[in-house]
């Protein structure tokens, strides 16, 4: 039956062992797009400086972030964190681009996007864990995020840090499918 299936990719889920992803992300090639020089992206996502409360990303002429990460490896996505310590500056919304081609902000506003992870002011204000459809972000290279807007519609946009969770996407999945296709 078809209901077998998915809890057998769930209970797999379950087994790999999910870690925070910043080892394997490209943190030379960080990049965000609209961002205020002196509050970089790398304040919100590099190690030591995105637990650090005192430094931040913010948005530059507007509200709107665009960032986007690159893996060393492909990665399977499992979860995101995303902690703001201004209630009225804090991203309403992330909408996540797995592997985009040429994203910008008009494609970012316009696009759905791999999947939109509402925020609520509660969640960024202690980084809550969101977990995403993990189904949909199995072999990542580069992820985009897109950040519209903000709790209290102010002009600048900050997130203090931003984590994302998974593991590393296996080559042999990929060799356990076909053989699974080929079979049915």
């Amino acid at each position: 039956g078809h209901s077998r299936g998915q809890g057998e990719v769930s209970r797999k889920m379950a087994g790999a062992e999910v870690k925070d992803l910043l080892p394997l992300i490209e943190t030379a090639n960080l990049e965000c797009l609209n961002q205020d020089s002196d509050h970089a992206i790398t304040h919100c996502m590099g190690q030591g400086t995105r637990e650090d409360d005192n430094v931040f990303l913010a948005s530059d002429c507007d509200e709107q972030l665009l960032i986007n990460i690159r893996f060393k490896q492909a990665v399977r996505i499992h979860s995101i964190s995303c902690k703001a310590l201004k209630p009225e500056n804090a991203p309403k919304s992330l909408k996540l681009f797995a592997d985009p081609v040429n994203i910008g902000f008009s494609s970012a506003e316009s696009d759905p996007g791999t999947q939109v992870v509402p925020l609520t002011p509660e969640a960024v204000a202690d980084g809550t864990v969101v977990p995403l459809r993990f189904v949909k972000f199995q072999s990542v290279n580069m992820l985009s995020i897109f950040v519209d807007g903000n709790f209290g519609d102010e002009e600048q946009t900050i997130i203090h840090k931003l984590q994302l969770y998974g593991c590393p996407g296996n080559k042999t999945d990929m060799g356990d499918w076909e053989k699974v296709a080929k079979k049915g």
